[in-house]
Formats: C-alpha cells, sequence, structure tokens
C-alpha cells in the first residue's frame, strides 16, 4: 500500500464510485477527496477534483461528477460522519 494520494494502491481509499472516480481521505485526515482517474497510466494517476469537509458536500459532488455511481459505493458514502476531522467551520 501507498502513502501517495494519487497513487492506484493509496490505503485510504474508501470508496471506487464508479470506474473513474473515489472517494478517499487525505493523508492528514481532514478532509475527503473525490478524485478521477486521468487517461494514461502514468505514476500518479489519480488527480484531485473535490477536497470536503461535510458528508453533505461529498455526497453533492460525489453525485454531480458521477453519471452512474456505484450503490454501494454511494451508500458508504452516506455512512459516513457528518463532518470529517472535528467540527466544520
Amino acid at each position: 500500500m501507498s502513502n501517495h494520494e494519487t497513487a492506484d494502491n493509496y490505503s485510504r481509499v474508501i470508496a471506487q464510485v464508479d470506474d473513474r472516480h473515489r472517494v478517499i481521505v487525505c493523508k492528514d485526515g481532514i478532509q475527503w477527496i473525490l478524485q478521477r482517474r486521468e487517461k494514461g497510466t502514468g505514476r500518479w494517476p489519480w488527480k484531485a477534483r473535490h477536497y470536503c469537509r461535510t458528508r453533505k458536500a461529498l455526497l453533492r459532488v460525489t453525485g454531480a461528477a458521477c453519471r452512474a455511481p456505484d450503490p454501494l459505493a454511494m451508500q458508504t458514502l452516506a455512512d459516513l460522519p457528518e463532518h470529517i476531522g472535528g467540527v466544520a467551520a
């Protein structure tokens, strides 16, 4: 497992939402990141698209970015705590 957020084998992946999107916990544990897999097979194929501190925001941006999200992945996100890394400002 890798500690690089953009690696395929990053250790803190929460859910693979569809074939091009996943949600991770950032390395500092203070935000969820919706990432999109970029074309090609570069060393760091995953790029951050949205940074979220609340579950509500994460669900909103994920639903907007993914045309056909996996229902189990979306349920995993819906089951997350209301905020990550303490109280959101």
